[in-house]
């Protein structure tokens, strides 16, 4: 005899049938309590195996604009794929939500690897916070170029005295290209124009 197993689906009413669908394939567990890290781990898993980048993508494509409380914490956490298309979508959509705390982007500014710290700071820099600025300043002497180098932009972007001020130390960098990326910033936040 063979028993047909209903996979377990949110409790949740609230929810449209695409969302259910989804929960179904991601094989979210089911409580009655939302419980955003088992969310965030078993979506994680789910993405993880999927070695086709294609396949990956498109799954990312259809979770990151949903407006689910467990979204954000997945896409902070895909900040760390090695896939650099995977890092771009989950940058644009981080920018464009307001449904997370700031300071986890400042988080990952501290922990490697350092594509993660680069994703942080193109987050920053889209969003132009403006409280970003001192946390920036703790990368300034990291040893990865592109760190410093998107750290520059970033300050670029967000601007102000304080960016200024590290902006100009960063024109100074031993890197050529840090040093290029710092000055640009510095002309895009200087309030003299030369013509």
């Amino acid at each position: 005899m063979i028993k047909f197993l209903r996979r377990s689906q949110p409790e949740d009413p609230g929810l449209s049938e695409q969302s259910l669908q989804l929960y179904e394939v991601l094989r979210v567990p089911n409580t009655k309590e939302l419980d955003i890290p088992a969310i965030t781990r078993a979506v994680l898993r789910k993405i993880e195996i999927l070695q086709n980048k294609q396949k990956k993508t498109k799954l990312l494509k259809t979770i990151a604009p949903l407006r689910l409380p467990w979204v954000p914490a997945v896409l902070l956490e895909l900040l760390s794929d090695p896939c650099e298309e995977i890092r771009d979508i989950v940058v644009k959509e981080l920018t464009a939500r307001d449904d997370w705390p700031i300071q986890k982007a400042y988080e990952k500014l501290s922990r490697p690897p350092w594509f993660v710290k680069s994703s942080a700071l193109r987050i920053l820099s889209l969003k132009k916070c403006t409280d970003a600025v001192r946390h920036i300043k703790l990368v300034l002497e990291d040893p990865n170029v592109d760190v410093r180098r998107s750290a520059a932009g970033a300050l670029g972007e967000i601007g102000g005295q304080e960016a200024r001020v590290l902006l100009v130390g960063m024109a100074k960098d031993k890197n050529l290209y840090v040093r290029k990326a710092a000055q640009e910033a510095l002309e895009k936040v200087s309030d003299l124009k030369f013509s």
